[in-house]
């Protein structure tokens, strides 16, 4: 009976994959090859245990070696799907970027591999690209950059972007990007803890926090880690250093190692000098 309840499982959820494929779907490629693997599986084991229990002779043991190696080999399949799906679901998954709003950085239908296990560990920083469950409609994921903190002001004015005050340095933004509100508006929003304000780098072609607002915490899947697809240009997904100028520090944002030495560096060269007198 084991060896019929595997072949029925496979079978089933093979062909419901299938049958639930689109072609919009990421991983179609991926997805189909599983499910037919699955329903070929299954159907072959459960004709196996046909032949089997229609005409069991014990003579015959070829019947229950094929069997058998059937079971060995759907098992070790099953194991190494159940472990996939685990792996995806809590590290890593693949995202396919939609549309033209991370341009000149992420294009239109390239494969990226999302880190989602980072953020169990530590809090998104700025700069970072982040895939999300938008908050207007929670069953689409959205990927944009970080750009305010818990504790930051972002004031958006003429296109200018500023966090609490201090003028906001985007090398990695589309030239002559404005905000959604029009050139002579000014948008404000104040980060509470657990929010961020997130944007398109192609400003102008971006549904982003300033349309509806902050990104809770609890919607970001995770951060793009890889970019795999196309496979000429597959990189790393670097995040840029967005620094504000020193002493001029938003609240809840904290300087990088290489800042706070330079930050320093006149302090420590006098006690260095002070010591030497001893």
């Amino acid at each position: 009976m084991v060896y019929l309840l595997i072949a029925i499982i496979n079978a089933i959820y093979g062909i419901l994959l299938l049958l639930t494929l689109s072609t919009d779907t990421p991983g179609f490629y991926i997805v189909f090859a599983i499910g037919s693997v699955l329903t070929v599986l299954g159907l072959i084991g459960f004709a196996l245990w046909i032949r089997v229990a229609i005409n069991p002779d014990k003579e015959d043991n070829s019947r229950d070696v094929a069997l058998k190696s059937w079971f060995s080999l759907a098992r070790s399949f099953d194991i190494v799907l159940v472990l996939g799906l685990i792996f995806r679901a809590f590290i890593i998954q693949p995202f396919i970027v939609d549309g033209i709003s991370m341009e000149p950085n992420l294009h239109d239908k390239e494969v990226l591999l999302v880190d989602k296990l980072s953020y169990d560990f530590r809090d998104p920083t700025r700069g970072e690209v982040v895939i999300f469950k938008s908050p207007p409609s929670p069953q689409i994921d959205y990927i944009k950059r970080i750009i305010g903190i818990p504790g930051d002001t972002v004031v958006i004015e003429k296109g200018q972007v500023s966090i609490s005050g201090v003028p906001l340095k985007e090398p990695y933004i589309q030239s002559g990007g404005l905000p959604l509100q029009g050139d002579g508006s000014i948008a404000r929003q104040t980060l509470k803890p657990g929010e961020y304000f997130v944007m398109g780098d192609n400003r102008e072609h971006s549904s982003d926090s300033r349309e509806w607002g902050v990104l809770p915490k609890i919607n970001i899947v995770g951060r793009a880690l890889v970019m795999v697809y196309p496979l000429n240009d597959a990189h790393l997904i670097k995040n840029p250093e967005i620094i504000l100028p020193q002493n001029q520090k938003s609240s809840g944002y904290l300087l990088l190692p290489r800042q706070i030495l330079e930050e320093n560096f006149d302090r420590i060269d006098q006690w260095q000098k002070r010591l030497a007198r001893f």
